[in-house]
């Protein structure tokens, strides 16, 4: 991990806001933002005083800030964000967990030497990018102190870390020709301002309880939470370059997860989600959808729980259903069609840290018959947005045509092996941090698609072909973003280099050759490059929406374990849309591993055992 991403973690760290108790998803109602003076609501006078103060401040410290025989700064970055979250947590009918907390936090950021050669993009020492303290009004003259402590701070990092740097690129035998930093996008404002809406925090606490209490119809169940926080955010960004990004918005998720042990001692979780915008009210609306979702968690995990394990080890053709086929995308497009360069080192580029489509723009990465497109500007888009986080309106991006990879998603931050400037990707969390990412990806298929039975029918054929009387569907992925990392150590698949490690199936079928199903556990998908997406064989008829949220830039995608406590704050909205596909490229490995002892004292809810031991107190001793 990079010293620049550390100090992001730990700013996400620091704000009380990711503290959490928290993704089939509601509707999004997504505001386009608006370049303004004249935007409505308009900043508040404070809040312009605010402003003014910290663009003198990084003019100032562009001026004034040196040290002897050190480069000077050409570029210094000002990002801060005030934030409310409602954390509610209900288990078995009460509620363990109601929180409102408001926070705040920024982060400077300063470049020293010129934009083709400078101090960033370097691992292995500290970076020019520190914390600094904000207020949770605005505070002109105290914001004012805070930035220029927080720029001499990172303006000292910057001269260590380009130092650093300039004695590696010394020490190649290849000279790096790439600038560190692109042209920015013209100097102006970009604010995007909503009005509070009150938060029925009683209303909603008494929901979350109240869902809850359906815990008490699954004894089968160990444990169980429902979750729902909302996230209310004031995000602003100014550079010395006069770009001014400042935007409000609300974010919401209500949450399921649950655990529970097999009989062979197996633990199991599942959890999903309804991703919300805007402040949700406590209507009969929302209450029936929480119905449908907790239900549907403690259904699904009861039968888990009662499934077999996987018999063996299959490298035969898998169907992945749409939830599963938009969760492997995100899995794997999300990080891999990043334009961020490989990081350098003391020992050249580490390019194991290179996403894969880099050097392969140009190549086939998908069949022929497959387009990926990127559009932020659909207006029902669950990711639309207007304008990125550096200031740049984005359009609709092909990043795949016929098959091959014509784009990337890119930054100001120059990419050595596509020589354009940004096209608007760069997205930012609620935790500042920033990175290349999707926004609305759909996946088209130039061939017509073939209806669900036509698609078993091709898996079975396709299956028999490699010595198999039997084939595997995929329902669905374990989602890291709601349950967290994966509590079994077994169900760990290490990724080589170059591969890619997926999440774990949370619902495999095993298909045979009458076309019976049966639900089965412990499978893992084996470590596996870029490569498979290119034997993806067939599609389905349908379109599949799967919003999620996703952290950002190549440590982001799917695969991200962030759980309920970084779900609202470090991520951004995503859709993917995308048929189901029949794919040859993914290998299910069988999990092994120890398990736990069942507990010795049965659950409390398990009404049968109970019932038969206050019935067994009830008998008269034999030998009274």
């Amino acid at each position: 991990m990079s010293a620049r991403r550390s100090s992001l973690v730990a700013v996400a760290l620091a704000l009380g806001l990711f503290y959490g108790g928290g993704t089939p998803a509601s509707h999004a109602a997504v505001a386009p933002p608006t370049s303004t003076p004249s935007a409505k609501p308009t900043v508040s006078a404070d809040g312009r005083a605010e402003l003014t103060a910290v663009q003198e401040e990084l003019a100032r410290g562009i001026a004034k800030l040196r040290l002897p025989d050190a480069p000077a700064p050409y570029r210094a970055e000002a990002r801060w964000v005030r934030a409310q979250l409602l954390s509610l947590d209900g288990s078995y009918g009460g509620v363990i967990t109601n929180v409102m907390q408001a926070q705040s936090a920024g982060v400077a950021e300063v470049r020293v030497g010129t934009p083709q050669r400078d101090d960033t993009n370097f691992l292995g020492s500290d970076a020019g990018i520190t914390r600094f303290d904000v207020p949770r009004e605005p505070s002109p003259r105290f914001l004012r102190k805070q930035i220029w402590l927080a720029l001499d701070r990172a303006f000292r990092g910057a001269t260590l870390a380009f130092s650093q740097k300039q004695v590696a690129l010394e020490q190649l035998s290849t000279e790096t020709t790439v600038a560190d930093l692109g042209p920015a996008a013209p100097a102006g404002e970009h604010v995007t301002l909503a009005t509070a809406a009150p938060i029925d925090r009683d209303g909603l606490a008494a929901m979350v309880g109240s869902l809850s209490a359906r815990f008490e119809d699954w004894p089968s169940i160990d444990n169980g939470d429902v979750h729902l926080q909302i996230l209310e955010s004031h995000e602003s960004v100014l550079s010395s370059e006069g770009l001014v990004v400042t935007r409000t918005r609300a974010r919401a998720v209500l949450a399921v997860v649950a655990d529970t042990q097999a009989d062979d001692g197996m633990h199991l979780d599942h959890g999903l989600a309804i991703h919300l915008t805007g402040i949700p009210a406590a209507d009969d609306a929302l209450l029936a959808q929480g119905e449908q979702l907790v239900d549907r968690v403690l259904r699904e995990l009861d039968e888990l729980q009662r499934a077999p394990m996987i018999d063996e080890e299959y490298d035969g053709p898998i169907l992945l259903l749409g939830p599963a086929a938009a969760q492997l995308l995100a899995s794997t497009v999300a990080t891999e069609a990043s334009g961020q360069p490989a990081p350098l080192s003391d020992g050249g580029r580490l390019m194991e840290l290179e996403p894969d489509w880099q050097s392969k723009v140009g190549k086939t990465v998908l069949p022929p018959f497959l387009d990926l497109i990127d559009d932020p500007t659909r207006p029902d888009g669950f990711g639309s947005y207007a304008v990125d986080v550096e200031g740049f309106v984005p359009g609709p991006l092909t990043l795949v045509e016929a098959g091959v990879l014509r784009d990337l998603m890119l930054t100001r931050v120059p990419n050595p092996h596509h020589g354009s400037g940004s096209n608007g990707r760069a997205r930012m969390t609620p935790a500042l941090e920033i990175g290349p990412t999707l926004s609305n990806l759909q996946l088209r298929s130039r061939k017509r698609g073939q209806n669900p039975a036509a698609l078993e029918r091709e898996l079975l054929q396709r299956a028999r072909e490699d010595g198999y009387d039997f084939a595997y569907v995929i329902e669905s992925l374990r989602d890291g973003t709601v349950l967290g990392p994966v509590m079994r150590p077994g169900a760990a698949a290490y990724a080589g280099t170059g591969k890619l490690t997926l999440p774990l199936p949370a619902r495999v079928y095993r298909i045979d050759g009458s076309g019976k199903r049966t639900l089965v556990r412990g499978a893992v998908i084996a470590p596996v490059s870029m490569r498979a997406l290119r034997r993806i064989r067939a599609v389905g008829q349908a379109d599949h929406v799967e919003r999620l949220r996703l952290p950002v830039g190549a440590f982001g995608g799917f695969s991200a374990e962030v759980g309920m406590d970084g779900i609202l704050s470090q991520t951004v909205d995503v859709s993917i849309t995308t048929p189901d596909l029949l794919i040859d490229g993914l290998e299910l490995l069988v999990e092994r591993g120890e398990h736990e002892r069942l507990p010795t004292l049965s659950h409390p809810l398990r009404r049968s055992t109970v019932a038969v031991e206050v019935e067994d107190a009830d008998e008269p001793d034999a030998n009274e």
